[in-house]
């Protein structure tokens, strides 16, 4: 093989790795948690719970331009009334999407969640595993305790003062802080976030790839041509 045929096969290698590199760069996703607290079920609420009367609710927004599919849910075990936890599968969030879960029949009165009672839990962990574009995995979580409101009350019945544990009444220990207190709670807020990738778009390497084959077609010819 003559120095130009091994110049264009080194350049055929390098095209076909950066067409698998950009394939696997990240798409980006921007999927936002709302916890809230209620009487009543919201319209359109997914999972097995009704509130009686009263119980928190996540929301998952979906405001980023990429689509989610796959399976959403909760670990909520409380030592006190037993485990809450589920998952709903073969859901679909697309951009500007939002589907809201139910946690317990009264998350304020179970003892808690994911934590020994009387002291500070890591409340209800959110979940959501599956494929952005059908194609990017993603395995992404967050508990009760790390959802902010931006506004921290004291509670009533175990003296902490926290802006979150908004599933849970308001309550870091898993304590009943009663309805008046736990209904008034802000809206807790977290946001999971990926930015897409700056590499070349994948047709951008197709490209690049037909380029250097055209390069290999050439140089071929001009080796006949001398021969």
């Amino acid at each position: 093989m003559n120095h130009s045929a091994k110049a264009v096969v080194a350049v055929v290698g390098l095209s076909l790795a950066l067409s698998l590199t950009v394939s696997a760069d990240p798409l980006g996703y921007t999927l936002d948690v709302t916890t809230h607290y209620q009487f009543g079920n919201p319209a359109g609420t997914l999972g097995p719970y009704s509130a009686s009367p009263d119980s928190g609710f996540f929301t998952i927004t979906n405001n980023g331009s990429t689509t989610f599919t796959g399976t959403i849910g909760e670990v909520a075990a409380s030592n006190f009334s037993g485990d809450f936890s589920y998952s709903l599968g073969g859901l679909t969030l697309s951009p500007g999407g939002s589907l809201i879960f139910s946690t317990s029949p009264e998350s304020s009165n179970v003892g808690g969640f994911n934590g020994p009672f009387g002291s500070v839990q890591p409340g209800i962990e959110m979940t959501l595993n599956g494929l952005i574009n059908g194609s990017e995995a993603v395995s992404l979580s967050v508990n009760d305790a790390d959802i902010h409101s931006g506004v921290p009350r004291t509670s009533l019945c175990d003296g902490f003062g926290s802006d979150s544990f908004v599933l849970q009444g308001g309550a870091p220990t898993g304590c009943d802080n009663g309805d008046g207190f736990e209904t008034t709670q802000a809206d807790g807020h977290f946001r999971f976030f990926e930015a897409a990738s700056s590499s070349v778009p994948e047709p951008g390497s197709i490209m690049l790839l037909g380029t250097t084959l055209g390069a290999l077609g050439l140089a071929g010819w001009r080796r006949r041509r001398t021969l």
